[in-house]
């Protein structure tokens, strides 16, 4: 098939998509441990409740950016 070789364009691409992906991954994980320590050092349940919420929504974005990040390098080596 002529759609399993990609150009070096295309895999050049794909790969600068996985170092995109690598970056946010790293950024929602920062993110996340901010609100980890937003929550723990925060003096009102209910803010602490919704930092550890967001924290929670980040961690989950950097799994989907780590899982995308894999898929992409994985593309680029194709």
């Amino acid at each position: 098939m002529a759609d399993d070789k990609k150009g070096l364009g295309e895999r050049l691409g794909d790969a600068v998509d996985a170092v995109k992906q690598k970056a946010n991954e790293g950024a929602d994980r920062t993110r996340a441990e901010g609100h980890d320590f937003k929550a723990e050092t925060s003096d009102n349940p209910i803010e602490g409740a919704v930092e550890k919420g967001k924290g929670m929504v980040d961690r989950g974005k950097a799994e989907l950016h780590e899982s995308a990040s894999e898929r992409d390098a994985k593309d680029a080596s194709r």
